[in-house]
């Protein structure tokens, strides 16, 4: 159950090999229908060479291997960074936007479910009363249990950031799309992404019956003008391959001396402060508006924000 519920973030070495192939690798095949069950099928191999000599039919732990497997994923599903459930047929990435990346709340009731019945047993064996139960079921349904009411207040709490979002205008403008993204600590602080017809916003959502939403307090960027550069950058094949996977994608242009650069970035990352492993796309171009590089970069290098 551990190789089967950890393997598929085997994805996260491509990050030592550049930005492309982490944005290819992560939350992609490993993650996707067909990768978990791949995940599914070695986990089963792996268990049965090392329990070789066991007696049991393979089918015995196939449920428990598959239910670790499949929770990873659908864990990973209800965080924003999004997993590409249909690779390789289809590269859009699924997110529900409920849960931080790393949530110090569920593993504080991880550890807690460990720990507590440990300690419990050990007063229990002190005063030589027995426990007939196997070692660690209760505490484990109890913990399940829990972050499943979690989870669910996470949810809650997210349809309410959005239904803040969508009534307001920002700046004179009516949302169009709007986004809630999770904060790391906070069950009650949302980071809300907006767009309108020509702006992109970030603004805090507070959510709760004593707080009050503030739709003035957003920061709005203005989307770039149509021109020749940007048309030339989004038909590229970097920048299709990156629209197709982000939410909230803004485009700055600027000109440099060999031409002009236009970097497309997600709002997502900014509204999340995403400083270790954001990708963008970069393209540059000649004074023609020939594309005469175009890759996915680290936003930590990038110059244009």
């Amino acid at each position: 159950m551990l190789v089967a519920g950890t393997i598929a973030d085997i994805d996260l070495l491509s990050v030592f090999f550049g930005p492309s192939a982490y944005f290819a690798a992560h939350r992609t095949w490993t993650h996707s229908l067909l990768g978990t069950v791949f995940v599914i099928v070695l986990a089963a191999w792996f268990t049965r060479y090392f329990a070789r000599k066991q007696a049991e039919p393979i089918v015995a732990f196939l449920l428990p291997l598959a239910a670790a497997a499949a929770l990873h994923v659908v864990l990973d599903l209800l965080q924003s960074e999004g997993v590409a459930l249909l690779w390789p047929l289809r590269p859009s990435r699924f997110a529900m936007d409920w849960l931080p990346s790393v949530d110090a709340w569920i593993l504080a009731l991880l550890i807690a479910g460990i720990l507590i019945p440990e300690l419990l047993r050990l007063v229990s064996s002190e005063i030589g009363a027995r426990n007939k139960t196997p070692r660690g079921r209760n505490g484990a349904l109890v913990v399940l249990v829990l972050i499943a009411a979690y989870v669910g207040a996470r949810a809650i709490l997210h349809s309410s950031s959005i239904a803040s979002l969508e009534p307001h205008s920002y700046k004179g403008e009516s949302a169009r799309i709007v986004g809630a993204f999770p904060d790391a600590l906070s069950l009650i602080t949302w980071h809300g992404v907006v767009e309108t017809q020509s702006l992109l916003c970030q603004v805090e959502v507070p959510v709760g019956p004593a707080r009050t939403f503030d739709p003035e307090s957003a920061e709005c960027l203005h989307k770039p003008e149509p021109s020749p550069q940007l048309d030339a950058a989004q038909k590229t094949r970097i920048a299709g391959e990156y629209l197709r996977a982000v939410p909230f994608p803004r485009a700055v242009v600027a000109k440099t001396e060999e031409g002009y650069e236009v970097v497309i970035r997600s709002m997502r990352d900014l509204a999340e402060n995403e400083t270790r492993h954001g990708v963008a796309a970069q393209i540059l171009e000649d004074p023609e508006f020939t594309v005469s590089n175009q890759d996915l970069v680290w936003t930590s290098g990038l110059h244009l924000r």
